[in-house]
């Protein structure tokens, strides 16, 4: 091996090559801030020319907009800005050029500070009444200013609309009605009889019918909605100790079922979509990799506790909204959809004055109780009494045969030691309490000309097990900039890097007991840290627990995010095009080290990992988008499009041995041991072209359909390209004239969906494969001259496309005056031509094959209910949500020459089956409590402490008639949240829970009588005093020494057992917060606009009958038995806006 590339690929470790990104990337966004804040400066000197011919008044003003510092408010109601006009104006006057654009039109304008609000000048006094004057000013439920709301007099078209500051004036006829409107807000009223002050405070409108929805490649409202979209606005989420986007989801949205896997920094959430595997994430338009960019642990056996979830880059505080795509409105983005989607809209830019935000927050971190091994003197007890009872067993003495006991046995442990024997908190040396530090800073603002938002992130946790951690810096721009009238530009950046200490805690390669928690559970309690002689203290062939934490494991990486997209306007609202380009570039460099003072697998030995890992994903899109009312019969919107998305990703990595600990990874070319290098690469490429029509007749029908054409370079010619069609209808019975004398039901909607996705995802080449055959290689004068490669693998030009068809149907509501509102779905996705592998024939090449196979079926229903508890305005509000999810899965048909056991269901198997025996506590010492069927079994399994195998059946024998199948998936997901206001107040209480899961205890895998019997055994906890024995606990129900001889039962099944009811409820988040804003901040009100302090407590209390470590997050995967422990979390933090 050359020394040289080994440096080589040492310096590409310690030096990324998108180093140079973020720093351009940084620059670029500090010249951007700049420039939005300079423009206005510059702005105010300037004066208006104008040479415009034949265009709108709307025009006109955008056009002076984009010369001045002003920006026009106005009321397309109350002000025709759709009036043709040609004006021609050279450096004028603003009031001049103003009275000449509408002079006879009857528009007034009100010039205040940088707005100028246009009015409509009444002609004469309604029904000659006289007008009085009213004047006020509209604020929001906090008491923010809320400009631009309109103010009408009912039936009538003369009106204002409220300044920056959100005041307003307006002659009123006395006795008419004053009508305040507002998007996002409900309508408010107020019959005007005198002059008067109406100060007026807006309630956000909770009707989400008529909320914005983003799909596919466009947007609509939910009342307009034909498929089954739920939204998530994660304004309402506390986000103060959430680290990724992932973990804001548990228990949101019906139908996604989110399931937190580990509570470690950063740590992973399960995400399904009805049942289905990962969905794809699009993020603004971009495609994204759903799964965190990881380094691995080498070929040699390692520690590997990283378990994260991906979009580490992506701020949860820059997330305007997300979208879950359950149905056929996820068939428009074809490949990968099978599973759904997750759209992702982050925030922008806004039309007012320059914002400041800070929020931030300090959170303690504690650990839920963990188990809690034996003391020194309990273990000793306990491994005397097992010792003892395996005696008795392996020597056919009572009650195990007929022999007596002989008295030879000798104790493991001495009376004397046992009472003098100390107890050391081995997990102490691992668990510890942690923290979080999260800090947000925005910037945010614009005028029609451009629009900007500016954001910082800094979050950093420790973790709760020694040596875990995370800190990430995120810094993310959106500018938008309107060119040109008919052409806006925006730009959206997202550069970030993130340092992670991975933990040596849940599981590792070295299988149970190598990890840190496994040897602290493992390791007997009267141990000491270290000996007589300093040195660690050694149990059997495990790692010293307090000695792990010098084991040296960090990863970081770092990464871009860029969208570019021009918008382009061919007729004005109704005919325009969109191109964009996204790329997602992510690096990441891992050094694992393992010093040689350090005993790890058997041995004292250093080693190391150094590893290193990029990943590039790109978008290329060009839409073309109609949108077209006919008056109040037709509406039609339709989108057609193309795209190119490429995938591509690289990585190398090098294990070495026998390392002085003072060089370790400075110089690997010092090691003295063996070189383990590897290396890979990997590209794909996927084109589409895709259309989507929704046509709305009457205001009460909706008819919408997408294609959409994929191709991908991993199928073989002729199997490259496929079609997946979608259809969906909806009729809103709440417009139909027979349902108008229903009150009590606002709105009112039935829908239907049909459609198709595909996956190209085989995990493999499906073209044949090539590898070196070394031993041919040829040399000629020290150089190379012939390097021979073999057919390793053929092709395989048969397999094409995985398709899912999506069936739906749904209803939304909103009755009783809109207080309560939501939507039921039920649905079927049909999952045909599954790609996986067969067994292949004796003399094929490989072990198995690739194929397309089987069908299954996953069903179920999921709802939605909102719903208005109680209101007193301004005083006090109560809100409530509730989701629930339910699915299940069969198949329909299995692969080819599918091996049925005799025991399995034929015609319709739970995916998820689980088959076993029911047992029925164990039998006693003169197994007078054995039944007549266990006869029927080996006399293995008629010993005291065997458990009994239930008769199913009742035929007096034990049979495969007598297994059962379970199925594994939890029955119900349940996401509930309340909200509740009081004046300043407001108190959000949000959980989630499933309920009808069984799972595997693994607390009593650290319990087992199979681990305690032996010799200087494993230490265990409390639940080894359940364990069956013949001298201290005859009244035991887990099975006891004798079961620790295999017997085979009919069918090979096991028996059930540490099985149990593993339904929870968990309290997400307790949020507490008050808020301050105008008069209540006094002198501070002249630099803060609004005040918001809060203290929130994450995973506070969990409901459950499970006795195990957590009835959630992951355990017992990859030879675990001890996995990162649940996390409670208590934040204080605020909000300050400028």
């Amino acid at each position: 091996m050359k020394l040289i590339s080994i440096r080589k690929m040492k310096k590409r470790i310690n030096v990324p090559a998108n180093v140079k990104m973020v720093r351009i990337c940084a620059i670029w966004l500090f010249c951007i801030a700049l420039q939005a804040i300079s423009i206005p400066i510059l702005a105010q000197s300037a004066k208006i020319t104008l040479r415009l011919k034949n265009v709108t008044v709307e025009e006109v003003l955008t056009s002076i907009e984009n010369q001045t510092e002003y920006r026009f408010l106005y009321n397309k109601d109350i002000v025709d800005v759709s009036r043709i006009v040609s004006i021609s104006v050279k450096n004028e006057l603003m009031t001049l050029v103003l009275d000449k654009l509408f002079k006879g039109e009857g528009v007034s304008y009100t010039i205040e500070k940088r707005q100028i609000v246009l009015n409509k000048v009444s002609a004469r006094p309604q029904d000659n009444k006289q007008p009085v004057k009213v004047t006020g000013k509209v604020v929001d439920e906090s008491g923010e200013t809320l400009p631009g709301v309109t103010v009408m007099i009912e039936g009538v078209t003369q009106g204002t609309i409220t300044g920056i500051d959100g005041n307003y004036q307006l002659q009123v006829p006395e006795g008419s009605t004053l009508k305040f409107t507002s998007i996002g807000y409900t309508t408010y009223t107020q019959k005007i009889t005198r002059p008067m002050t109406l100060n007026v405070t807006m309630k956000e409108d909770s009707k989400q019918l008529d909320e914005v929805v983003v799909v596919g490649y466009g947007t609509t409202t939910r009342k307009n909605l034909t498929t089954s979209i739920a939204t998530v606005k994660t304004e309402k989420i506390s986000r103060a100790a959430t680290s990724n986007m992932s973990q804001m989801l548990l228990g949101r949205a019906a139908g996604l079922e989110a399931t937190l896997t580990s509570p470690q920094p950063g740590g992973a959430v399960d995400l399904s979509i009805r049942g289905a595997g990962a969905p794809i994430f699009i993020v603004d338009g971009v495609m994204m990799p759903s799964t965190s960019l990881e380094v691995g642990n080498g070929n040699q056996v390692m520690p590997n506790s990283i378990n994260r979830s991906g979009l580490a880059g992506l701020n949860p505080a820059d997330i305007e909204s997300i979208e879950v795509l359950k149905d056929a409105s996820a068939s428009i983005y074809g490949i990968g959809a099978a599973n759904g989607v997750v759209l992702i809209t982050t925030k922008k830019g806004t039309e007012t004055r320059p914002q400041i935000t800070y929020e931030g927050n300090y959170s303690i971190v504690k650990n839920y109780s963990y188990l809690e091994p034996l003391s020194g003197e309990e273990y000793m007890n306990v491994a005397n009494i097992f010792n003892k009872e395996n005696y008795l067993f392996t020597n056919g003495m009572y009650p195990y045969g007929d022999r007596p006991f002989d008295n030879k046995w000798v104790p493991q442990f001495s009376p004397q030691q046992i009472a003098t024997a100390q107890t050391t908190d081995w997990l102490d040396c691992v668990l510890k309490d942690g923290s979080i530090n999260n800090h947000n800073i925005t910037i945010t603002g614009g005028s029609k000309l451009l629009k900007y938002y500016l954001s910082g992130n800094y979050y950093k946790q420790e973790g709760t097990v020694e040596n875990s951690a995370m800190e990430r810096y995120a810094l993310r721009t959106n500018i938008s900039s309107q060119l040109l009238p008919f052409l806006k530009l925006t730009a959206i950046v997202n550069v970030n890097e993130n340092e992670y200490t991975n933990s040596t805690s849940g599981g590792g390669g070295g299988g149970n007991g190598y990890d840190a928690i496994q040897s602290a559970l493992t390791y007997p309690s009267y141990l000491p840290i270290r000996g007589e002689d300093g040195k660690p203290t050694l149990y059997s062939n495990y790692p010293n627990p307090a000695e792990m934490i010098k084991v040296s494991d960090r990863t970081k990486t770092s990464g871009y995010y860029l969208n570019f997209a021009a918008d382009v306007d061919i007729i004005k609202d109704m005919l325009s095009f969109r191109l964009m380009y996204g790329i997602n570039k992510e690096n990441a460099n891992r050094n694992l080290y393992i010093p040689s003072n350090i005993y790890f697998m058997d041995m004292y030995k250093s080693r190391g990992h150094l590893g290193y890992v990029e990943r590039r994903n790109q978008t290329m899109e060009g839409t073309l988008t109609f949108k077209k009312q006919f008056g109040d019969l037709l509406r039609v919107d339709a989108v057609v499009g193309m795209g190119r998305y490429t995938n591509d990703s690289n990585g190398l990595e090098l294990d070495y041995e026998q390392i002085n600990d003072h060089i370790a990874a400075d110089k690997v070319e010092a090691a003295e041991g063996a070189f383990y290098p590897t290396s890979f690469r990997a590209a794909d490429e996927r084109r589409s072209q895709f259309a989507r029509a929704s046509v709305d007749v009457l205001d009460r029908y909706v008819v919408a359909a997408t294609i959409r054409r994929d191709g991908t370079d991993k199928f073989f010619p002729g199997k490259k390209y496929a079609y997946f069609p979608s259809v969906s209808l909806a009729w809103k019975l709440s417009n139909e004239p027979f349902m108008k004398h229903i009150s009590w039901i606002d709105q009112l909607k039935i829908r239907g969906s049909y459609g198709q996705t595909g996956n190209d995802n085989l995990g493999s080449s499906l073209y044949g494969t090539f590898s070196l055959a070394a031993q041919y290689i040829k040399f000629s004068n020290n150089s190379v001259t012939y390097v021979p490669y073999l057919l390793s693998g053929p092709d395989y030009p048969n397999v094409t496309w995985e398709k899912t068809t999506m069936k739906n149907i749904g209803i939304d509501f909103s009755v009783l005056k809109d207080r309560i509102w939501g939507s039921f779905d039920m649905f079927r996705n049909d999952v045909t031509n599954l790609l996986g592998y067969d067994s292949a024939s004796p003399l094929s090449m490989t072990s198995s094959v690739p194929m397309n196979y089987g069908h299954y079926v996953r069903y179920g229903w999921d709802a939605t209910i909102n719903s208005l508890n109680f209101e007193i305005p301004r005083v006090f509000k109560w809100t409530s949500q509730l989701t629930l999810s339910h699915h299940n899965a069969v198949w329909k048909e299995r692969m080819p020459n599918y091996y049925y056991e005799e025991y399995r269901i034929r015609k319709n198997e739970p995916v998820n089956a689980y088959y076993y025996y029911e047992t029925e506590g164990v039998i006693n010492i003169d197994k007078s409590n054995m039944p007549e069927s266990q006869k029927s079994l080996p006399a293995d399994a008629q010993q005291p402490g065997y458990p009994i195998i239930k008769d199913a059946n009742g035929d007096n024998k034990i049979t495969i008639d007598d297994v059962k199948m379970r199925n594994t998936l939890p029955k119900i997901h349940i996401g509930f949240g309340n909200t509740f206001v009081y004046k300043d107040f407001d108190l959000d209480v949000f959980m989630y829970g499933q309920f009808g899961r069984t799972r595997y205890n693994y607390a009593y895998r650290w319990a087992l009588v199979g681990d305690v019997y032996y010799t200087s055994p494993k230490n265990s906890n409390k639940y080894v005093y359940t364990i069956w024995n013949s001298q201290t606990n005859q009244n035991g129900n887990r099975r006891g020494i004798a079961s620790t001889k295999a017997v085979a039962l009919p069918g090979n099944v096991g028996f059930e057992e540490d099985y149990q009811n593993a339904s929870f409820v968990r309290v997400r988040n307790i949020t507490l917060g008050y808020n301050l804003s105008g008069k209540k901040l006094g002198r501070v009100g002249d630099y803060v606009s609004s005040i918001r302090v809060f203290i929130d407590c994450q995973n506070p209390f969990t409901f459950t009958k499970f006795v195990g470590v957590d009835p959630e997050i992951k355990t017992g995967g990859d030879g675990s038995k001890a996995e990162y422990p649940m996390t409670r979390t208590y934040s204080f933090g605020a909000k300050i806006c400028f």
